[in-house]
């Protein structure tokens, strides 16, 4: 318990208080801000009408009446459709082959042209899907017609152009928002760097200053160094999310009352792991720079990009030994997803299997360190932990006058220490 109450008197002496709440709340605000429109429903687009028929202006309004497509210019020459694009102020380009009308009246195909940007993917997501919804109804309602003119029925025609419906409902996020994505990764990796760049000199600031010999009589302790850092961080994580679903509109569903569970396993884990990696350091500016050997593999194999369903199958794996995985399985199923904690019973005992091998290792470095320090006191070695460094100081007041004799007071050599 002493070991707890002395770290928060060290977090309250420094900065790590207001760095962990204050940066990820200002990253979450700045981002939930910029990102609040995620979807471009009307996407810029430019018309090349080689036909020049009444049947291509009418295609273009149908064209310009969906809700994705912009139709922002027309021309009636062939024009490159890379001219179109090169400044960005069209994100397609749609081609009316010459022969359209004649080709729809005569029951004929015509191949019609879309050149979308892809070098702005986001942008472009729904122009392809708008197009084509244009181009399918088109072609059912003209087969529809031809079929009403041979004498079968208005009803019977609809139902032999369109037999078969296909009802889509997106689940989760239907409007493929960035926040759900890019931003949670990001600002998660924000979080870690600040919380790993704390827990990773625990060890190293005990050894510098002498202490890590009398904390490694009390193992638990040691351990327990972390549970500040992990309480003040879950407090963060729910000032982040709270945060960016005010500011930004992030759909998030998850019970409040149950998020501090995978939460705080999530702070606790990361803590033992940054503690483990930073273990060897002789001083906390050396164990700092070891955040990249946490910060790299947790950006690239969590899923904060891409899924790890794409990774190769070693990889894969390896992303199980990481705690932002886990995080985000969290965040994904009972944030964005909304489900109980009871159906991530399998998630759970990942976290506590993960923090159990974390403990383990670490408690072998703590025999390995103690290994040392016998070792090194048999051997008569100076170590810093066994020095007494408390010394008197000799003022006026102590010395009653100038014909006093100083005594001087020898004392018997502690073992280990040199004579």
């Amino acid at each position: 318990m002493k070991a707890i109450i002395d770290e928060f008197k060290l977090i309250l002496q420094g900065k790590f208080i207001w760095i962990m709440l204050i940066a990820p709340l200002i990253i979450s605000a700045a981002f939930g801000f910029v990102f609040k429109n995620n979807q471009l429903n009307e996407a810029p687009v430019a018309v090349v009408d080689m036909d020049h028929s009444a049947y291509s202006q009418q295609l273009i309004e149908k064209l310009d009446a969906d809700q994705y497509i912009d139709v922002k210019y027309i021309t009636y020459n062939y024009m490159e459709p890379n001219s179109f694009l090169y400044n960005e102020e069209y994100f397609g380009v749609i081609y009316l082959p010459a022969g359209l009308e004649k080709a729809h009246t005569q029951g004929g195909q015509t191949n019609i042209g879309l050149y979308v940007d892809t070098a702005l993917a986001t942008a472009t997501t729904y122009l392809r899907n708008g197009v084509t919804e244009v181009i399918n109804t088109e072609n059912a309602s003209t087969a529809a017609g031809k079929l009403v003119a041979m004498g079968v029925s208005s009803a019977q025609a609809a139902n032999f152009t369109t037999g078969l419906s296909l009802q889509t409902r997106l689940l989760y996020n239907p409007t493929n928002n960035t926040l759900m994505s890019s931003v949670i990764g990001f600002v998660n990796t924000v979080f870690l760097s600040i919380l790993g760049g704390a827990t990773l000199t625990i060890v190293p600031r005990l050894r510098e200053q002498g202490l890590l010999a009398e904390a490694l009589r009390r193992p638990l302790s040691l351990v327990l160094r972390v549970v500040p850092y992990a309480i003040i961080a879950t407090i963060s994580m729910y000032v982040v999310m709270g945060c960016l679903k005010q500011v930004g509109g992030l759909r998030f569903e998850a019970n409040v009352f149950q998020l501090w569970i995978p939460f705080l396993m999530y702070t606790v884990s990361l803590s033992l792991l940054c503690m483990l990696v930073g273990w060897s350091a002789s001083s906390p500016a050396k164990a700092a720079g070891r955040i990249t050997m946490i910060l790299l593999p947790s950006f690239i194999l969590s899923g904060a990009q891409i899924p790890v369903a794409l990774l190769p199958p070693i990889l894969q794996q390896v992303s199980h030994v990481l705690p932002l995985s886990w995080h985000f399985k969290f965040l994904r199923g009972l944030g964005f997803r909304g489900g109980d904690l009871h159906y991530f019973g399998q998630e759970l005992g990942g976290f506590l299997i993960l923090i159990t091998s974390f403990l383990v290792v670490i408690f072998l470095l703590m025999l390995n360190e103690m290994r040392k320090i016998r070792k090194a006191e048999r051997d008569g070695n100076i170590h810093t932990d066994s020095i007494d460094t408390t010394t008197k100081v000799i003022t006026s007041e102590t010395v009653p006058s100038e014909s006093a004799p100083i005594k001087v007071s020898l004392t018997k050599n502690q073992p280990g220490t040199p004579k």
